[in-house]
């Protein structure tokens, strides 16, 4: 989920499609001004995406940037390798973790109608989880349940990486989860783990008595006018899409098309499908709260601190990442590597995708990170 310039802990192999604030966000900002950003921090923001697909091998990236300072859209390489077709703003890419966003509100929504508390156990919906008669919905959210990350599971990464289209279901995630030992004990700490969405999907499924995609396909995507975002049941990508690359964990291996995944492997915690202008207007959403009343907006902004020496700082709320003073999520999987986040004080926006990932780390977060700082100074000062 984080890169090792910018993220809570030193690199090192940990899945985060798939990844990895008190305060009241309350009406947001005016809308970012038209004005075009300077030909100076055009000049910048082209040579920082550059350098990021260099280093990085990334055959291509898109790019939105609005706020204060100015306005700037750019794509840059290809979205298929083998014909040279370039990278076009209207593609759908897979945005990973930035799912997670979406599970959440869709979750706070049930508590919001009154079907779901915060406060609610874990074992009423999913036995057998250890300590799973204490985690709550609300440490779930707040990835503070202290549950094994199943991601971190040996034997399912080299499945996954083996195979991307391996057959895959909820249950096997509860089972993997069962057979570990707990990270550490319910509320003791902030930590990234993707089986908090996995579970909180199963919770969806049976609050609801329907599927986690239609749910959140209603309630969350529908509400909020993203036409070109989807929760998919199958590998396949919808029109126009970018390919999807790996290059092994380490980034130095053979580059491969991992353009198709069995959307039910990183399912609720990293299968959604968008497009650069709809995880822009999410983003914001996702920030300023409107579908969500003010007092879940409140306790969806209290943050748990993750440790990030020397750096900006690093929380996690309900369903909700800071870095600094941007509040959004990034994401990686497979092929994909996406961002989107937005400054509270300025409206500032950055949201970014590029075509190849592994499930370790998110090229496109160095790049806001660099950018951020160079647009707006102090905003990932370290407390």
């Amino acid at each position: 989920m984080v890169a090792a310039a910018m993220g809570p802990e030193p690199r090192r192999r940990r899945r985060t499609w798939l990844i990895a604030v008190v305060a009241l966000v309350a009406a947001g900002p005016a809308q970012a001004q038209t004005a075009e950003l300077s030909a100076d921090d055009r000049q910048f923001v082209d040579a920082t995406v550059m350098q990021a697909m260099q280093s990085g091998r990334l055959p291509g990236v898109s790019l939105k940037i609005s706020g204060p300072k100015g306005n700037y859209v750019k794509t840059y390489g290809v979205r298929n390798r083998e014909t040279s077709e370039p990278m076009e703003l209207d593609d759908h890419v897979r945005i990973a973790s930035i799912t997670k966003t979406f599970t959440a509100t869709a979750v706070l929504r049930q508590v919001q109608r009154g079907r779901l508390k915060l406060s609610d156990k874990l074992d009423r919906w999913v036995k057998g989880i250890p300590y799973g008669r204490q985690i709550t919905v609300r440490q779930m959210l707040a990835m503070r349940s202290g549950i094994y990350d199943f991601t971190t599971n040996a034997a399912f990464g080299r499945r996954f990486g083996a195979n991307p289209l391996l057959r895959w279901k909820p249950a096997d995630v509860v089972r993997i989860i069962r057979a570990n030992k707990p990270t550490f004990k319910p509320n003791a700490k902030t930590q990234y783990a993707d089986s908090n969405y996995a579970l909180l999907g199963i919770i969806l499924q049976k609050v609801t008595g329907r599927s986690a995609e239609s749910v959140i396909t209603r309630d969350v995507i529908r509400p909020a006018g993203l036409r070109d975002t989807s929760f998919p049941t199958t590998p396949n990508m919808p029109s126009p899409f970018s390919r999807g690359y790996y290059a092994g964990d380490d980034g130095d291996g053979p580059v491969r098309d991992y353009t198709r995944s069995n959307p039910k492997v990183a399912w609720t915690a990293g299968a959604m499908i968008s497009t650069l202008d709809d995880i822009e207007t999410w983003g914001r959403e996702l920030a300023t709260g409107r579908l969500l009343s003010r007092s879940l907006q409140r306790q969806r902004l209290k943050l748990g601190t993750i440790p990030n020496p020397g750096g900006p700082p690093v929380g996690y709320g309900l369903g909700i990442l800071r870095f600094g003073d941007w509040l959004g999520h990034d994401g990686a999987i497979f092929g994909y590597s996406s961002v989107t986040f937005y400054e509270r004080s300025s409206g500032a926006q950055i949201v970014a995708a590029a075509n190849l990932s592994s499930n370790f780390s998110t090229p496109t977060l160095d790049i806001f990170g660099t950018i951020a700082e160079r647009l707006y100074p102090g905003t990932l000062r370290a407390d």
